[in-house]
């Protein structure tokens, strides 16, 4: 009944797929796509907490009461006591977990249902938080290394907007009352100042329009998302930081996986879901086909042509040996800081391509507003 309650009272309702929404998007994207409704901080925290508590050989039952009272009220804390509730009703944890696919997802879900199979449940809960940790590590990585660039550019798009909004009014009141002829600069950006002064809206909606139709389009459509995505791996820089995460992603979770137990196949399907770039998505839909035919995981890497010679001869090392779980989250640590080298490195070179971009853009304003000034100068000193 307070599992019930509790689902009453929720204030959003669990994502459903729809089967013709995607625009042409595989059947298995929206499952795949449940987007997390919680920080994954918090999801860290709680296995990590979980994994201890269960290697001290504590209750699984009892491990969730305790946890669910070291969160607030939400949605984090109902699934932690839903999940309560259908254990203590009999089912497996995974079972529990899987109720609640906005928090836990399929990879979760996966994993805990191996370490129960096998027996090793603490085992696989540390494995786990470790592999979740390091997710957060590189998303927190990624986004304060954005947060300079966007900085830069507010402040840039301010700057330049007061001064087409009051300087160059100001000035072209002035040249007007003087009679001045202008030099072509100056006309130019006094007509680009009038522009946005008198149509003030459309500069400000279209740029927003654009952004909402870019999301929206990116969100609902299939082709439009993979044209993104192919094109983000065309360009240069981007396109190797992008290549980076999926290639690390992708050996990180399926090592992780197999390590737990989960099988090969299986574990491709999980691993798909788990990547971004709907190019390697692709990429592992062929690759599970041709290893469900009999081919071996590092040639079907090798034919996707997406995964370079590195990594298809670690992974054939590691089903050459026996240790492909191993092999694969080698990999995809060295894959991890290559990543976080390239951003740095990114970072690094977006710094100074945006501060000249807006030296260049705020000295051409400044460049058109005081030729006059040096042309009606050197007139004075012509006269004197």
């Amino acid at each position: 009944m307070a599992r019930l309650q509790r689902r009453v009272s929720a204030p959003a309702s669990r994502p459903r797929s729809s089967g013709g929404g995607g625009g042409g998007a595989p059947a298995s994207d929206t499952q795949a796509r449940v987007k997390r409704k919680v920080p994954l901080k918090h999801v860290v925290q709680f296995t990590r907490m979980l994994a201890t508590m269960t290697e001290a050989g504590l209750p699984v039952l009892r491990n969730l009461r305790i946890l669910s009272d070291q969160w607030k009220e939400g949605r984090f804390r109902d699934s932690i006591l839903d999940a309560a509730d259908l254990v203590e009703e009999g089912q497996p944890l995974s079972d529990a977990l899987a109720q609640t696919p906005e928090v836990f997802d399929e990879l979760y879900v996966n994993m805990a249902r191996a370490g129960e199979a096998g027996g090793v449940l603490d085992t696989v809960l540390n494995r786990l938080a470790g592999f979740l940790e390091r997710s957060q590590e590189i998303r927190d990585k990624t986004r304060s290394a954005l947060i300079y660039p966007v900085v830069i550019t507010v402040v840039a798009v301010g700057v330049i907007a007061a001064l087409m909004t009051f300087v160059i009014p100001k000035f072209a009141e002035l040249y007007t009352d003087m009679g001045m002829v202008l030099p072509d600069l100056t006309v130019a950006m006094i007509n680009i100042s009038n522009f946005t002064v008198e149509y003030w809206y459309l500069v400000l909606a279209v740029p927003v329009l654009l952004v909402l139709g870019h999301a929206l389009l990116y969100r609902r459509s299939y082709g439009y998302r993979r044209a993104n995505h192919a094109l983000a791996l065309r360009l240069p820089v981007v396109g190797v930081l992008v290549e980076k995460g999926q290639v690390s992603r992708f050996n990180t979770t399926f090592g992780t996986l197999i390590s737990s137990g989960v099988p090969h196949l299986e574990a491709f399907t999980i691993t798909r879901g788990a990547l971004t770039n709907e190019v390697y998505r692709e990429a592992i839909d062929d690759i599970t086909e041709e290893v469900r035919e009999g081919e071996a995981i590092a040639a079907s890497l090798e034919s996707s042509e997406r995964f370079d010679d590195l990594v298809v001869s670690m992974v054939e090392v590691g089903e050459e040996t026996g240790e492909l779980d191993r092999m694969c989250l080698r990999v995809g640590a060295s894959y991890e800081e290559q990543y976080t080298r390239v951003l740095d490195n990114l970072l690094k070179l977006i710094e100074p391509v945006m501060l000249l971009i807006l030296a260049t853009v705020v000295g051409l304003i400044a460049l058109s507003l005081f030729l006059p000034l040096f042309k009606l100068l050197e007139q004075f000193g012509q006269g004197g």
